[in-house]
């Protein structure tokens, strides 16, 4: 049987969702068969990180009522990864979750891993999703208030006999001046540190664009590797190590950076006054330094013909 996995946080916007999808893929890259479940009733955003809105007919509170319908519901994503949507128009509160946790624990005969998107906060959507899964992982952003947030998160997971958890940090700053990674393992109370994942505006780029599987198959996979082997071992890699894999992507991200040079708003042009060299132009939406300065010539001979 497959193993069922939460993926959680006591504060919403922390990344959940961005960490379940780029860690589907990365599993799915390994050889394993994942799938991926959108835990959120009623807020369900998966489905667009993936880019398969527009694909979704039938959903889990379908599959649960009827199991005919799972195979509809379903929604391959790519080799050995599928989704599963969660309903846009039924809470947590109004689906049968005894049904739901019955659906799950049927599909784990088919997939080696279920990674369950769970809703961010305290109520009755977590509880049934951590009465489901075998373990954790924690997301949480580099910041107080998420740390605290995630510290409680901890202690709900506890309370549900879940022990085995990992913690990813997501959206850590890459210009060192993030908060020193012990300080946060000593605020969450934890111990185990399954990711460090870096900020990158190209996930807000991919994830609007519903493409975020193309980065996760490429500039994350390096830096998800610790999380994977959590996953598939069970063992955590040790801190400095998961420091080190952060380190060297943020060493290569810079030096690609470098290496296209740094952009300029700047084009070459012919200088508007006599015995003048060709001269570089500043364009601000449209609005060069030359057009300025011939409308300013152009000005001054207007003031004088009136003169």
């Amino acid at each position: 049987m497959g193993e069922i996995i939460g993926v959680v946080s006591g504060k919403g916007g922390v990344g959940k969702t961005t960490v379940t999808a780029c860690l589907g893929v990365a599993l799915s890259h390994a050889g394993h068969r994942v799938l991926l479940c959108d835990g959120d009733f009623g807020l369900r955003d998966l489905d667009l990180v993936l880019g398969v809105a527009d694909e979704i007919i039938y959903d889990a509170l379908d599959a649960s009522e009827d199991k005919e319908y799972t195979d509809d519901a379903i929604v391959s994503i790519a080799e050995n990864l599928d989704f599963l949507p969660a309903s846009q128009s039924a809470r947590w509160e109004d689906i049968g979750r005894k049904k739901y946790k019955k659906l799950v624990r049927r599909l784990c005969d088919v997939y080696d891993y279920i990674l369950i998107d769970a809703p961010a906060g305290i109520g009755k959507g977590i509880e049934s999703i951590l009465d489901l899964v075998n373990r954790c992982i924690v997301v949480t952003h580099p910041l107080w208030v998420s740390l605290r947030n995630g510290a409680r998160m901890i202690q709900v997971c506890e309370e549900h006999n879940i022990r085995d958890f990992a913690i990813a940090f997501n959206a850590v700053p890459t210009d060192g001046e993030d908060i020193d990674l012990y300080d946060m393992l000593e605020v969450l109370r934890a111990e185990y540190v399954g990711a460090m994942i870096p900020y990158d505006e190209d996930v807000l780029t991919y994830t609007q664009d519903g493409q975020l599987l193309d980065l996760a198959s490429h500039e994350f996979r390096n830096v998800l590797a610790p999380l994977v082997d959590y996953v598939v071992t069970g063992d955590c890699w040790e801190d400095y190590d998961v420091q080190k894999q952060f380190d060297a992507y943020v060493a290569k991200k810079k030096a690609a950076t470098e290496k296209q040079g740094t952009p300029t708003l700047a084009a070459a042009g012919e200088s508007i006054f006599e015995d003048s060299n060709n001269v570089l132009y500043i364009n601000r939406g449209g609005w060069t330094t030359q057009r300025l300065l011939v409308q300013g010539k152009q000005s001054l001979w207007r003031r004088r013909k009136l003169k």
